[in-house]
């Protein structure tokens, strides 16, 4: 039923009804002459019948209201205090069929012909900032129905069937509010709702045990809401990382050496989709994946999709990965100061016109001259599986060599955001980052290996970034709603060295190499929701992305010189509908369907999603979720990946598949007081997974021929299956959660490992991660606790050198490394100096120094083939500190 049919029923209300109206009715019509009514109304009717407590009201308070003689006069119960003229008669109403509406200061009683049914909307907003809260729970208890709100706070909800009832909100980390709603009044108003953050401290008071609050369960099977709020309290190793803090959440595994990288559900990195406000992102990591590239001050929110995720997604088949960035402060300006053994940084903001503001943050590594202990060991940590490095491993009694490498990074995140009516807001965001990496090497007696006996070789990597996406939320009324967003997103990696050697007791230049690369992702997506029908909110979309890939290597040697250039670009457009029908209030489905077309592949690929959650009773939750995925973008992996390519992605082409998988998905919750325990299973198979052969340069397949590009790849299947379970504490003096996870993925390539399945080289068969929180005198305690299977390696007699590479031959990833252990600890205080908050703390990793290791290394260099243990951190330290005003 439409709002404007439940609101104009009085087109049947018509002179000749007037006609029979009651003497009484009538002589109550003299109050509306009244000049002056009563707004603070107080009763309590105990079984008394409507019309009398209509007239009561009449009399007692002026109010001006008339009523056909023939409405119902069933006894009712009601009370009020203190309560406006509006909410006085809609208390009288809730248990009826009737309805009032209000001319000027006249109201008038309708008696419906059919059920009634009302919507409300509204936008979800920080009491302390003005900014809007994306994912935040509204809900009617009385009725069991609600929304989840929008990236941009706008919530809607029809079908309430009630004339009062509450609507409660609540949000990670804020106190939930609950408001009084009285219909038809508020069926016309959009409620800008406020809620406050939790205050886990004060200038004056400290909370002891109260809850920090880090993630909740959403409403898509296998979603996780997460805010990031907290997350400096966690323990971190250097920087204060968003991705590691993802990490410990269940079903995502722990990072290839201690790495930010994230593992979702057997998948790789490359395979999530990671957006910021839309604009889908590259490159999500400094000093080779080690630390995150987005900064944890600059995020609000972040929705977690490991499971089947909605029609609305494309274009990756691992998780998604969702970041709403913060919208600023409209109310008054803030800044802050921050840093730590790793980088310093800097933000701020001010309000623009009340309705909006501007914020900006800074980050950026130490400078060499203060680079901590901390900072170089991480340097050489990442840089140690260099092939140069490994050269310098395998010197003997009459070689030597130095390495001294210089890593930077930095990275800035800005957004102008305007609400230009309470119905539509604008909000324009832009990213960008930069690593920069020196490295000075000389080599002495090398001759066999780099063909000159002293040999020097300097280079510089930059890998930058950088993307604008422009948001415009629109809704239009109670059933329309809709997003429009625009990207464009660079990303470009040079590399330049230069080699010379001592020739006749003179430096000469012996050869040079220069590579330039860049990607280009410039997207528009249009989001619709209509909620017109009952119990349904069916959603729509398009995509459309032009891709722009380029290579350029530019290499000398001696008197010779080669140049290569090469590049790819394509169109992929799509199209989403999708339905979130809740048939009664204890089932939910998601039925989708997303259709892609690449351009460089003329062909239609259909993407069928489903999702249903089951509310068996009111603690015991049961969800299922099946979906298709396609992937047409992939990063480069090999050995012979040059630090100029290493981090570049190619498009699928005739030469180059793309990814398909079959995501499913299983789960139940149970809630029960202050616990929860949430068990999971899921199972993914993927095709034309690709691999590069070992000696292979990945930029010859895009330059060959078709049949030749083919003949470069190698080209399989893979499966994955595991089970998650949860375990959380959500307030009380100690909380935290416990997560296991068990894992098993296979690769089967008909080229690799004599056509036999092998694990993948992330698997990690098992995984568990505990973390117990707690406050005490004002200070944050956490430890993390974890404890996984260590990773897979082929033993050395089964693989041979060619050409200088490492080459597995059988028996691929048969070996596991011991298990990893660690403790880390994190200590935290707030403390308030006027009007300034100063934010500090100290975090120790692998507090009882436990030797882990992180992987093996095999160095081709040597004589013969060696493999040696790359151990992880022992015990560190950490300090932060941010001052905020």
């Amino acid at each position: 039923m439409s709002l404007n049919s439940m609101v104009k029923p009085a087109r049947s209300f018509n002179l000749s009804k007037l006609l029979i109206y009651s003497y009484t009715g009538f002589i109550f019509l003299s109050p509306a002459l009244a000049v002056t009514t009563t707004d603070s109304i107080t009763f309590n009717f105990q079984n008394k019948n409507l019309k009398s407590a209509l007239k009561s009201l009449i009399i007692d308070y002026d109010l001006p209201i008339i009523f056909p003689d023939n409405i119902p006069d069933d006894p009712i119960t009601a009370s009020c205090k203190s309560c406006t003229q509006e909410e006085a008669i809609a208390s009288l109403l809730s248990t009826s069929n009737l309805i009032w509406e209000k001319t000027r200061n006249q109201f008038t009683i309708i008696n419906l012909t059919e059920p009634f049914k009302f919507a409300v909307s509204g936008r979800a907003m920080d009491k302390d900032t003005g900014e809007p809260i994306p994912f935040a729970n509204v809900f009617i208890p009385e009725l069991r129905i609600g929304d989840i709100s929008q990236n941009d706070g706008i919530f809607s909800i029809k079908n309430i069937s009630m004339r009062v009832c509450s609507l409660t909100i609540s949000y990670i980390g804020y106190e939930s509010k609950k408001l009084s709603l009285h219909f038809p009044k508020d069926e016309k108003t959009f409620h800008e709702i406020f809620i406050s953050p939790k205050v886990l401290a004060t200038e004056t008071i400290s909370i002891t045990g109260n809850t920090r609050e880090f993630m909740d369960r959403s409403i898509s099977p296998g979603q996780i809401s997460f805010s990031p709020r907290h997350i400096s309290t966690l323990p971190n190793l250097g920087e204060v990382d968003i991705f590691r803090s993802l990490q410990l959440l269940p079903g995502i595994q722990l990072g290839i050496g201690g790495t930010s990288g994230l593992y979702i559900r057997g998948g790789t990195p490359d395979q999530n989709l990671i957006l910021l406000d839309g604009m889908p992102l590259y490159q999500t990591g400094h000093l080779f994946g080690f630390v995150s590239g987005i900064n944890a001050n600059t995020i609000k929110d972040i929705q977690v999709y490991k499971g089947g995720f909605p029609a609305q997604f494309g274009g990756r088949i691992s998780s998604v990965i969702e970041l709403t960035s913060r919208n600023g402060n409209s109310l008054k300006p803030h800044g802050a100061l921050y840093g730590n053994l790793m980088s310093q940084g800097l933000s701020g903001g001010i309000p623009l016109f009340s309705r909006g503001s501007w914020i900006f943050n800074i980050r950026s590594s130490t400078t060499s001259s203060f680079q901590t202990e901390l900072y170089k060991s991480i340097q050489n940590y990442v840089s140690g599986d260099d092939n140069f490095n490994l050269i310098g491993e395998s010197a003997d009694g009459q070689q030597t060599s130095k390495y001294s490498p210089n890593f930077s990074y930095s990275d800035i995140t800005s957004q102008v955001s305007l609400m230009v009516t309470p119905n539509h807001r604008y909000s324009l965001t832009y990213t960008a980052g930069l690593d920069s990496i020196r490295e000075s090497r000389q080599f002495f007696g090398f001759a066999d290996l780099i063909g000159d006996d002293s040999s020097f070789t300097k280079g510089r990597t930059k890998w930058e970034n950088n993307g604008t996406a422009l948001n415009i939320s629109s809704r239009w009324n109670n059933e329309f709603d809709s997003k429009l967003i625009i990207s464009n997103y660079n990303y470009s990696s040079t590399y330049q060295s230069q080699d010379s050697a001592v020739v006749n007791n003179f430096y000469t230049v012996t050869g040079t190499v220069s590579e330039e690369n860049s990607l280009l992702d410039r997207s528009i997506k249009w989001h619709h929701n209509y909620h017109g029908f009952e119990n349904h909110k069916i959603g729509t979309g398009i995509d459309e992305t032009f891709y722009n890939i380029k290579f350029y290597d530019y290499k000398t040697s001696g008197t010779t010189s080669n140049e290569l250039e090469v590049s790819q670009s394509g169109f992929l457009h799509s199209f989403y509908i999708q339905d979130h029908w809740t048939p009664s209030t204890n089932w939910a489905l998601q039925p989708g369907l997303r259709i892609s077309y690449f351009s460089e592949i003329p062909e239609f690929y259909t993407s069928p999603r489903i999702s249903i959650i089951n509310k068996m009773f009111n603690n015991i939750t049961l969800e299922y979720s099946f979906g298709k995925h396609y992937q047409f973008i992939h990063r480069l992996k090999g050995k012979n990946t040059t630090r100029g390519t290493q981090n570049m992605w190619l498009l699928t082409s005739e030469k180059i598949p793309n990814i398909s998988s079959l995501n499913s998905h299983f789960g139940m919750n149970w809630d029960y007081l202050d616990y929860s325990i949430t068990g999971e299973f899921y199972f993914r198979s993927m095709n034309n997974l690709i691999q590069f052969k070992e000696t292979t340069n990945p930029i010859q397949c895009i330059q060959t021929t078709h049949k030749e590009g083919v003949l470069l790849l190698n080209q399989g299947t893979g499966k994955t299956k595991g089970i998650e379970i949860l375990f959380r504490k959500r307030r009380g003096l100690l909380t935290g959660w416990v997560s296991y996870q068990r894992n098993n993925t296979l690769y089967t390539f008909q080229s690799l490992n004599e056509g036999k399945s092998f694990l993948s080289d992330h698997d990690k068969t098992h995984e568990l991660k505990t973390v117990i929180m707690t406050t005490f005198a004002g200070f944050n305690l956490t430890a993390n606790w974890v404890y996984a299977s260590g990773h897979v390696y082929t033993g050395l007699e089964n693989m041979n050198i060619e050409n200088l590479r490492a080459v597995i031959s059988t028996d691929r990833n048969e070996l596991r490394l011991p298990p990893i252990h660690h403790l880390d600890i994190s200590f935290s205080k707030l403390w308030f100096v006027n009007m300034i908050k100063i934010h500090a703390g100290i975090s120790v990793y692998n507090l009882y120094n436990h030797n882990n290791i992180s992987h093996k290394r095999y160095n081709p260099y040597t004589s013969d083939l060696t493999m040696t243990n790359v151990a992880m951190f022992g015990i560190t330290s950490t300090l932060f500190l941010k001052i905020s005003f």
